[in-house]
């Protein structure tokens, strides 16, 4: 198993598809930072909160770049899209390019082989998610600076640096959960194709889907049951912690994930040599 792992390690790092998640990452990391430096727009709030309360300093600093890469334009279109690229290309990437058929010819434990491929999988998406986070408050470290962390959801909340922390940590935790959710779905997908292209466009629509049934009042009652509902992350950044949201939340990702992941390795299992 180990040997397997390793092999897809080395397959992943190879490939110039798992650097275009990074990459745009990166760029969208930088083109934040210049716009919340430099920008208006939350100057103006500044000046607007300013007349209410005492500020020291700005409110602009590394903390507040980490909370807005995490705003849903990043949560449910840019990670979901990097994280199901990769998973696809695990078994469907190999599939079109006729590795996967030579593999599969060989006499070795076909779970094996697809435990690997998703353990290189969530590796790879958990690391894309905390990357982003870590990168952000990095660089806004050493462009803008320390301090608390201002919350404008739901009203104004500033929670001290050590608590920002804990609630980003916990924020890059669950969107990571989110991402493995979706990268199993893709992974389940990729299964059943010889084209990632596909998976990726399954994995992503159900996002993108979900996330607008959330939106409408009229589909409510299946607001409960859409993983985009436990991928909003605002829950972390107004009062206190509720745990049991949180718990909540993590579970049902966990269960997209299992069974996700169960029905690849199922398919992955029975899935034709020739195919």
């Amino acid at each position: 198993m180990k040997n397997k792992l390793y092999a897809e390690y080395f397959k992943l790092l190879h490939k110039p598809r798992t650097y275009i998640g990074p990459a745009a990452m990166t760029l969208l990391v930088a083109v934040a930072l210049v716009a919340l430096k430099y920008g208006n727009q939350f100057r103006y709030m500044e000046e607007r909160l300013s007349q209410d309360y005492i500020l020291a300093g700005s409110f602009i600093n590394a903390a507040f770049l980490a909370r807005f890469m995490l705003f849903e334009f990043v949560v449910f279109m840019f990670l979901p899209l990097f994280s199901s690229m990769v998973f696809s290309d695990l078994i469907a990437g190999e599939a079109s390019d006729g590795t996967l058929r030579m593999m599969l010819c060989r006499p070795a434990s076909r779970l094996g082989i697809a435990a690997a491929k998703y353990a290189a999988g969530v590796t790879y998406v958990l690391a894309l998610t905390f990357g982003v986070g870590v990168l952000s408050y990095a660089a806004g470290w050493a462009s803008l600076g320390r301090g608390s962390l201002v919350s404008l959801t739901g009203g104004i909340w500033v929670f001290p640096e050590g608590q920002a922390i804990l609630r980003l940590l916990l924020a890059y935790g669950l969107v990571g959960l989110g991402m493995a959710a979706v990268g199993s779905i893709a992974f389940a997908v990729s299964a059943f194709l010889s084209n990632a292209s596909g998976a990726v466009a399954g994995a992503v629509g159900l996002v993108v889907f979900s996330g607008i049934i959330g939106e409408i009042e009229f589909f409510a009652p299946l607001h409960p049951f859409l993983l985009t509902t436990y991928m909003r992350v605002g829950l972390l950044f107004k009062g206190g912690i509720d745990s049991h949201a949180l718990l909540q939340s993590a579970g049902v990702m966990l269960a997209y994930t299992a069974v996700a992941a169960a029905i690849g390795f199922a398919a992955f299992t029975r899935r034709d040599v020739l195919f």
